[in-house]
């Protein structure tokens, strides 16, 4: 009867345990989905399919298994560093992508494919081709695998000949544009290429955004060239502002300023990609007194548009807003002359860099200033 009892006992524990289990392997993809459950839901760490300082990792038949960056990291913890640090890393956590204005905590689908990717080389790499979402560690953003795994179970690299545990295979295009176009010409930033000089020139997004580097250390196949994984953009005042000028002079027998903002080096319109973003050019005259002069009046403004007493907006518009767009093209400058009545005799030049067009002037992510004497 006792024996009876424990086998029953054994069963039940046995089934019970059978269920948890099932149960945790049945969540594990939702947590993923949103990010909100995984192991690296804030920017900075590695998703958990390795760990800092583990082999890479393998099937239970020995071939390789690519998990995400943590796979990587044995191997490339110099390369992983610099990811970590990007914005690729952050394009599904980061806090204003997730914004109502923005992805709206992706409740925007469209969203998806391009801030939690799956390969490129799947879908993506031929020419006005999109990327589709993928479903596991999106909380990992743009990784290593969105732009080197193969369909074949390889990864690409910009050499041939190369032995390691991920079976490295040369892919050509890796070294080129095209990686970047699927997610990047979403808002035309590659169509803006196509028509800049900086392509006549034959130089491409990786001239720019993924400068060339020497790794040495612990990395591997160091020392080698390559190229660096920080991926600037309009968020790095100090990478934006080499590629710009901005200067003033007063024309007319001083009777006008005039305001010169020049897309002098980029490769793509200002501001460019994401419609939320705008660069707004403000010139606010003052008096002997250190007064601001106002606008002129019955001047109507934007939200976020009140202060200066001249502006100029540079912004790709919401497509269903009906807006012009006052992106400024590569290559090209654009001029805003602000007549100067005779009490004025200082102006401040002011370029605002938001990521939402609605924040006011003091919100936003970064500005460059220039101060005039007029007098």
């Amino acid at each position: 009867m006792k024996a009876r009892a424990l086998a029953g006992l054994t069963l039940v524990a046995l089934l019970g345990g059978g269920l948890w289990w099932l149960s945790q392997r049945a969540a594990a993809p939702d947590a993923g989905r949103d990010g909100t459950a995984s192991a690296n839901a804030g920017a900075g760490n590695v998703s958990v399919a390795g760990s800092p300082g583990s082999s890479p990792a393998a099937s239970a038949s020995g071939g390789f298994v690519a998990g995400g960056p943590a796979t990587c990291l044995p191997c490339h913890a110099e390369v992983v560093a610099e990811w970590q640090a990007s914005m690729h890393s952050r394009a599904f956590t980061d806090p204003q992508v997730r914004a109502p204005d923005q992805s709206d905590n992706f409740q925007k689908q469209e969203c998806l494919p391009c801030h939690a990717s799956r390969p490129v080389f799947e879908h993506g790499i031929a020419q006005d081709t999109r990327v589709l979402a993928r479903v596991e560690r999106r909380s990992d953003g743009i990784d290593c695998l969105s732009c080197h795994a193969l369909p074949g179970g390889e990864v690409a690299a910009t050499r041939s000949g190369l032995q390691a545990p991920c079976r490295p295979a040369l892919r050509t295009e890796l070294s080129t544009q095209q990686m970047c176009a699927a997610c990047h010409n979403q808002h035309n930033t590659h169509d803006e290429w196509r028509a800049s000089p900086a392509a006549v020139a034959g130089k491409d997004c990786l001239d720019c955004h993924m400068v060339r580097t020497v790794r040495n250390g612990s990395e591997a196949g160091a020392p080698r060239a390559g190229r660096h994984h920080g991926f600037p953009g309009g968020r790095d005042r100090d990478f934006v502002l080499p590629g710009i000028s901005l200067d003033g002079q007063i024309v007319g027998d001083e009777k006008l300023l005039r305001v010169t903002l020049g897309n002098d080096f980029a490769g793509h319109n200002l501001p460019t990609d994401s419609r939320n973003r705008a660069l707004d050019l403000v010139v606010t005259l003052f008096d002997a007194r250190g007064t601001a002069l106002k606008p002129p009046a019955g001047e109507v403004r934007e939200p976020g548009c009140e202060t200066g007493t001249a502006r100029r907006r540079f912004r790709n518009p919401y497509r269903a807003s009906g807006d012009p767009n006052t992106q400024l093209p590569a290559g090209e400058k654009a001029v805003l002359d602000v007549p100067l009545p005779d009490d004025a005799v200082r102006a401040v030049v002011e370029l605002y860099y938001k990521l939402s067009p609605w924040v006011p002037d003091k919100e936003a992510f970064w500005t460059q200033r220039l101060e005039i004497a007029l007098h």
